[in-house]
């Protein structure tokens, strides 16, 4: 899709005055000097694929072959998949990020543990683990409904179907396997308000008054693309109204490159520089501020080195990168004129368990779904497996059918690119669906409201996190970490299609 003319929450965009957040190419990374310690010859693996359709899945293996002094591919032998002829057990090439060591079995802890909605798990189907979420908790048969967003399907699964997801980072489990009681009971407890700090604008204005004085050294926010939850160092010229302040940047400069920049800057985008912590030795998930092209941007900590240094994982990039103990310090929030520790990700308000009517097992996440014959000239919205557009969903009107798994789009908002006439693509039948039902809502949003957000010509999925005035709201987009403003008229209540009917998923608890 790279001729789309578009832009996403998820990809840092340029800018006229600032540097990109850190997405830099040229970012020297760890050299690879051994292999992974799992592979041996003959060791079982799980093995993933980029192949449309099996995006999300893990296949049972074992490792053939290692690689060559100058190759970082493997050969491996599929369990259950079998070659062309369908005779013997599939061997393929494949690269050692494509592998990981098999999931150790749940504990007795993780096995009594409750899996609620909005969990991420992996559902074992057709003799391999695929990556999903839940969307159910069925009382009367005790099953799960599984959403594999890949396809774009929902099946019900048993207890002893899923396993709750792990990413294999730098040869460990993440989140760890060893997870102490201790741990654990704090997860029930902490407070679901993790993200998004509760400001009041009222108690920031009038904090402001007392501190923001001209000259007052400041950390200086925007909501310019990219550059969202970066703060860059700065002093107060003057205040201009109640609600504005001229600042000047500390590193960021004018177009000749001489002058400090200057520019105006909204009272809620101001906060006095956090206190130092300079004692603090960092730990694995620490949600850390890592100075980077001149500002500060949130990570979180992945790896922790002997020599002090730490790996930082950049949420809104993808980026990973290491950094020395200089430049880096606990990310703190400035709430109502307090500074506050961030609670841990992920951490979320349960669910209420509810009985709903059972959802048919009878689609496979392996393969495509069935063509659904919509008609020539449909109306229809269309989702990307791009890479940063995997939440969202273009307008667009059906063309023709190629095949039994592809079919003709024309977009309606997205150019060619001679940027004049529409963008038309060929994409697969699972990525399309009818345009959702219209929910007129004549009642205000209200907080954790699972909704859709139009933005850059398309419909991207978030969750409400603060309701300001004038009919505006703060709206949460997980895969980026990005928190954007929105007007009513710019949101819908968010609906899945599956399997021919949609679902309405209002609430994330």
């Amino acid at each position: 899709m790279s001729s789309l003319r578009r832009q996403s929450p998820m990809v840092s965009s340029p800018a006229k005055k600032r540097n990109h957040a850190p997405n830099n190419p040229a970012t020297p990374r760890p050299i690879r000097n051994r292999l992974p310690s799992f592979l041996k010859p003959g060791a079982a693996v799980e093995i993933s694929t980029n192949d449309i359709g099996f995006r999300g899945s893990w296949e049972l293996g074992k490792v053939i072959t290692l690689p060559s002094s100058d190759s970082l591919k493997c050969q491996v032998e599929y369990t259950s998949m079998l070659d062309d002829d369908g005779r013997k057990l599939l061997k393929e090439v494949v690269h050692v990020d494509h592998l990981r060591p098999p999931l150790p079995p749940m504990s007795e802890r993780e096995k009594k543990k409750d899996i609620v909605v909005g969990d991420d798990v992996e559902a074992f189907y057709n003799e391999g683990w695929w990556e999903g979420t839940v969307t159910e908790v069925r009382v009367g048969d005790g099953k799960f409904s599984v959403y594999f967003r890949g396809s774009q399907e929902q099946i019900q699964f048993r207890r002893d179907e899923l396993r709750f997801h792990r990413e294999w980072m730098n040869d460990t489990w993440k989140p760890p396997l060893d997870e102490t009681e201790e741990e654990e009971s704090d997860e029930e407890e902490v407070d679901e308000e993790y993200l998004i700090p509760q400001v009041d604008p009222e108690t920031t204005k009038s904090i402001a008054k007392e501190m923001f004085s001209s000259g007052k050294v400041v950390e200086v926010t925007s909501d310019e693309e990219g550059f969202v939850g970066c703060w860059f160092a700065a002093k107060v010229v003057e205040r201009i109204s109640e609600d504005k302040y001229m600042i000047e940047y500390k590193d960021l400069r004018e177009a000749n490159g001489i002058e400090p920049l200057r520019e105006e800057a909204d009272v809620l985008h101001i906060r006095p520089p956090p206190p130092s912590d300079e004692d603090i030795d960092f730990a694995v998930g620490d949600k850390i501020d890592a100075f980077y092209n001149d500002g500060w941007w949130v990570g979180d900590v992945i790896e922790s080195m002997k020599d002090g240094s730490v790996g930082i994982f950049f949420r809104q990039t993808r980026e990973r990168m290491r950094f020395g103990r200089q430049g880096l310090r606990l990310h703190k929030d400035w709430v109502n004129g307090t500074w506050e520790l961030p609670l841990k990700r992920g951490e979320v308000k349960r669910a209420r368990v509810v009985e709903k009517v059972p959802c048919e097992r009878n689609v496979r996440p392996k393969r495509a779904i069935d063509k659904q014959y919509f008609s020539i000239g449909t109306p229809v919205e269309v989702s990307s497996i791009e890479e940063g557009f995997e939440d969202s969903w273009f307008l667009a009107k059906l063309i023709e059918y190629r095949g039994a798994d592809k079919c003709l789009v024309e977009y309606d908002k997205l150019k060619a690119e001679d940027g004049k006439e529409p963008l038309r693509e060929e994409v697969n039948v699972f990525q399309i669906r009818p345009q959702p039902l219209e929910m007129v809502m004549v009642n205000p949003f209200e907080k954790l409201d699972k909704v859709n957000a139009l933005y850059n010509d398309g419909w991207w999925i978030g969750v409400v996190k603060k309701i300001l005035a004038k009919s505006s709201y703060l709206v949460h987009f997980s895969k980026t970490d990005e928190v954007l403003k929105f007007h009513h008229c710019q949101l819908r209540l968010h609906q899945e299609w599956s399997d021919g009917k949609w679902i309405t998923s209002s609430k994330v608890c």
